[in-house]
């Protein structure tokens, strides 16, 4: 009997080590974000995606792809709706309802405006010199879902500021709305711009000011409705393996909006 017990031992722990995750777990998308998320007519791919997918293998779950408007996603998070988010920034607020994993790549989020804006205040190269003028004149369109630092945060919450401030989801809104002058700036992540830019006819006309708003770890955020703390606990250890064995050179977009 005890030459079995190892062997059973053995059995049972995997079985533990699978029942930490449900099957699978339903995360929310809803357009494409290059590099992080591409939606095409046949699959749904992406840095962000693929990394998902892998992670979730190694804990014996798949991943459910949702379609869910943004401005629903947190709040179908919040009653158990979707499992997940991705590209989440930590918030105390947030983590009233959501488990937060460990960290899977950082943000570095830059501030967009239009040359002739730049060339009328061409201060706003200093970071602190744009937040002077975003508090008392400027007109901002940004993701009101968006989580852009403690600083703007508190910025954006004054009256003066939110009077003056445009909330649009879709990010090809905003750049068209910087194009046409109809507001001074807007925020959005370094490397998904980038690719934002260079996709537009008109990107010539965009200006990347030279400081990173915010710099921040990005997260998976798990609903606390549907998902167990373990099966948390249980990701943070592949991407604790994932860190210690991706070179640094490849964690620039996948695990490095």
């Amino acid at each position: 009997m005890r030459l079995w017990c190892p062997v059973l031992w053995c059995m049972w722990s995997q079985c533990v080590v699978a029942a930490e995750c449900p099957a699978q777990l339903r995360m929310a998308y809803n357009a494409s974000w290059r590099p992080y998320v591409e939606v095409t007519d046949e699959v749904v791919r992406g840095s962000d995606i693929d990394l998902i997918r892998q992670l979730l293998s190694k804990v014996s779950s798949r991943l459910q792809l949702q379609f869910v408007p943004e401005k629903r996603a947190m709040h179908m998070l919040q009653q158990g709706q979707v499992d997940m988010l991705f590209a989440a920034s930590y918030t105390p607020q947030r983590a009233e309802f959501a488990w937060f994993s460990d960290a899977y790549r950082k943000e570095q989020n830059v501030v967009l405006i239009h040359r002739q804006t730049l060339s009328l205040y061409p201060e706003l190269r200093q970071r602190e010199a744009f937040l002077a003028l975003a508090q008392r004149k400027l007109i901002g369109v940004y993701n009101p879902a968006g989580f852009y630092g403690d600083t703007f945060e508190q910025l954006k919450q004054q009256p003066a500021v939110k009077q003056r401030s445009l909330a649009v989801y879709e990010p090809e809104r905003r750049l068209d709305l910087i194009s046409g002058r109809r507001a001074d700036y807007t925020i959005a992540d370094n490397a998904a711009v980038q690719l934002d830019l260079a996709a537009r006819k008109d990107g010539s006309q965009f200006e990347i000011l030279p400081f990173f708003l915010n710099e921040a770890d990005i997260h998976l955020m798990l609903s606390k409705v549907t998902v167990p703390q373990s099966c948390v606990l249980a990701l943070n250890r592949q991407l604790t393996v994932r860190e210690k064995t991706t070179p640094v050179t490849d964690r620039s977009v996948l695990g490095s909006d």
